[in-house]
């Protein structure tokens, strides 16, 4: 699976796996925990998981989707132990698969103060990453006498969503709690359309926590395009809490996304640090079958420039504004390997130096990433490049200083430089 994110980034589900009758979005990794293997499709058409994933793309079309199965199939209950499972794959790959939310429509417990569980290690870590974790506040309670909230969402590093009715009121199933409960959001009758066009209505926390998921999604894309940075989970609570919609029991408020986005779009400043960057790439190539070697220059994931490299070393040079005193990743992607006719193409990295800091292929901060760049098969970096193999550059914040710019002005071009060889394979 590739990691290509969407827009939005791209927003874990664990819970019971997916069904094809229903949109998946750009399904960017999915992984069985339960099952242990790489399928979390079931044949139960309208498994939790399904409906929990069409939810949360329903408000939010532009994520990517990486599916974390956790149960059977039917949805009958998770263990612990997998989900912590799940949850320990997400930070360790929460920046390669550019991960801004996790949602956890998972109930049990009934938690009256703040607790802890065998995944709080986890939800700190994310947390720590600014990658906001969605729990589901329960469906079991009394009315609101017993005020409380289920064991995960309890958790203090995680959003707590409660129930609403989504007109000011609480079902009487809801669990909530004025001292743990985040954010209430409409869990009652809501409409999810499968991709023959049949609508159902669900009810439950588990079905209000998507609302949430989607809406940090797209909260974390607008911070990012203003700032540079995402939000933390104090932040973006405060953003909700102060754009959110009174409830008629005090002390608990409705999300209100489209409020919440206006207000970042009207509040939030405008990053005007940017580095003027240049990045030179030596590297040498050889040919096969009268093809060059190819690659192309990302920084952080994004492609900023390509080049087809000849026999004799050169400086391939592009240019993009990046922000400052911020850490970088700089990838060289070699995308055209090939055996012809005997003659192997193949492109060699010697050193990539940014402002001036040269950094060898073999350096601590340097890595190489096989086949597709999707945080597998990593090993320490190498001057040599296989097929679809990406060369990346840790780079640290210092390599890219600040010059700071007038508002409205703009800033200069960063300049990226690649000195390469190649060669040529299959005319």
């Amino acid at each position: 699976m590739s990691n290509s994110s969407a827009s939005a980034g791209n927003v874990v589900v664990i819970d019971s796996g997916l069904s094809s009758a229903w949109n998946t979005g750009r399904l960017v990794y999915q992984h069985d925990f339960y099952g242990n293997d790489n399928d979390v499709m079931v044949a139960n058409a309208n498994t939790h998981g399904a409906l929990v994933t069409a939810e949360i793309l329903e408000n939010a079309p532009d994520v990517g989707i990486i599916a974390l199965k956790v149960m059977p199939d039917d949805g009958s209950g998770a263990s612990e132990a997998n989900i912590e499972k799940a949850l320990q794959w997400v930070v360790a790959n929460a920046d390669a698969y550019n991960i801004t939310a996790v949602n956890l429509s998972l109930g049990g417990g009934a938690q009256t103060t703040a607790a802890t569980t065998s995944i709080s290690d986890e939800l700190a870590a994310l947390a720590a990453k600014r990658v906001l974790t969605v729990a589901a506040a329960g469906n079991s309670g009394d009315g609101g006498v017993s005020q409380s909230v289920s064991s995960y969402s309890a958790d203090v590093n995680q959003i707590c969503v409660s129930a609403s009715t989504g007109d000011g009121a609480f079902p009487s199933w809801a669990q909530r709690s004025p001292s743990l409960t985040d954010v209430c959001a409409d869990g009652t009758d809501v409409r999810i359309t499968n991709l023959s066009g049949v609508t159902y209505t669900a009810n439950g926390s588990s079905f209000a926590a998507p609302a949430v998921t989607a809406a940090v999604a797209k909260a974390q894309q607008a911070w990012v395009e203003q700032t540079g940075t995402r939000l933390t989970q104090s932040e973006f609570l405060d953003l909700a809490r102060s754009t959110g919609k009174a409830m008629g029991t005090a002390g608990y408020f409705e999300l209100d996304t489209d409020a919440l986005l206006a207000k970042i779009a009207q509040s939030a400043p405008v990053s005007t640090a940017q580095s003027a960057t240049t990045i030179t790439v030596n590297a040498s190539g050889a040919p096969a079958g009268g093809v060059n070697a190819h690659f192309k220059l990302l920084v952080d994931g994004k492609t900023v420039g390509q080049a087809t490299v000849d026999s004799a070393a050169k400086d391939y040079s592009f240019t993009t504004n990046l922000t400052a005193d911020q850490a970088h990743k700089v990838q060289v992607q070699y995308d055209n390997d090939g055996f012809v006719n005997g003659q192997d193409r193949n492109l060699f990295v010697n050193k990539v130096t940014i402002n001036g800091t040269a950094h060898s292929p073999t350096a601590a901060n340097v890595t190489y990433d096989k086949g597709a760049l999707d945080g597998k098969d990593v090993v320490k970096g190498q001057s040599s490049m296989w097929w679809g193999g990406t060369l990346v550059v840790d780079a640290p914040a210092k390599d890219f200083p600040v010059q700071n710019f007038p508002v409205g002005a703009a800033p200069a071009n960063t300049t990226i430089t690649v000195n390469a060889s190649g060669a040529a394979a299959g005319g």
